[in-house]
């Protein structure tokens, strides 16, 4: 097998713009109404930053800026700052949609379901309408294996040349529906993870996919690399090669999946010792593996980041 390194070309995107307040026109148009989007909005505990709608209706020649206020509320309220942090406050709406985002703090302790509201305090541009208000449920996942393993983790491994390496990754679930309202097929079975080898679905890579599995009566379960070559992890172009598929391979050259098993409080995840995967090249003009390869890691173990 040939290794060909694997070269990241990395798109910077440039913010054109200013803050002067003078740059920045505020709508004036009448008729205009900010609310939230919804009276009720939930997200589990393990969903890292989230975003929650609010949505202006009417037809605006400027921007819409929005103040929100965090409050408690419910039987098991949630505290700020200290179950769940708030990115702004402050929120400028230039379309018809807009998000104030928290992230919740994932502790891994089983507890009843956290709530807190956002309100509209104040709105400059535009009137506040009846729905100022949305309640947001922090679901806690803190008992289901496949909850569980969703979250932020460091990644520890060999690369091919038996050095260590390290990166953070993010594992999700797929969306419980299809857009057509029927279940996606996905959910329960397959996770996603971002960010491997520094990665990100943001810099138009897709994520690594794994498979799940466990069984309540015997409480016994897995997670796996899938090395099935499936799917395509994302599409590069390669010197000598062109442009090329990368596809997940078992290190030992073949489509066995690479199983991992969790340890009792979630907080580490091992791959079977030795072996691994390796990130396989599919030329698009033979469309098959001809046995060259980007790169190999072997003894992977996740660790829950806190």
């Amino acid at each position: 097998m040939k290794y060909f390194k694997l070269f990241l070309l990395v798109a910077a995107i440039a913010f054109f713009g200013s803050c002067s307040d003078d740059k920045e026109t505020q709508n004036t148009n009448s008729d205009v109404v900010v609310e939230m989007e919804s009276p009720t909005f939930s997200a589990k505990e393990s969903a890292g930053s989230v975003k929650v709608p609010i949505k202006v209706t009417g037809k605006t020649n400027g921007k819409v800026y929005v103040t929100m206020e965090v409050k408690e509320c419910g039987k098991n309220p949630a505290k700020k700052d200290v179950h769940f942090y708030v990115a702004d406050t402050t929120i400028t709406i230039s379309d018809e949609i807009g998000y104030v985002e928290y992230r919740a703090v994932n502790d891994e302790e089983m507890n009843e379901d956290r709530t807190f509201q956002f309100v509209i305090k104040e709105a400059k541009g535009a009137k506040i309408g009846a729905q100022n208000t949305t309640t947001v449920t922090i679901v806690d996942n803190d008992n289901a294996p496949y909850d569980r393993l969703q979250g932020e983790w460091t990644l520890s491994a060999k690369d091919a040349d038996g050095q260590g390496d390290s990166f953070t990754v993010t594992i999700t679930e797929p969306n419980e529906f299809n857009e057509d309202g029927t279940k996606n097929h996905e959910y329960g079975k397959i996770l996603y993870m971002d960010g491997f080898m520094g990665l990100n679905a943001g810099d138009g890579v897709n994520m690594i996919k794994l498979k799940f599995s466990y069984n309540e009566t015997t409480m016994q379960g897995y997670v796996a690399f899938d090395c099935s070559e499936s799917y395509t992890w994302f599409t590069n172009e390669f010197t000598g090669l062109g442009e090329a598929d990368v596809k997940v391979r078992n290190s030992d050259n073949s489509n066995s999946p690479l199983f991992g098993s969790w340890d009792s409080d979630f907080t580490t995840v091992t791959f079977t010792p030795g072996s691994g995967i390796m990130l396989t090249l599919f030329p698009k003009s033979t469309g098959t593996y001809t046995g060259y390869y980007a790169a190999v890691y072997t003894d992977i173990v996740l660790t829950k980041s806190k």
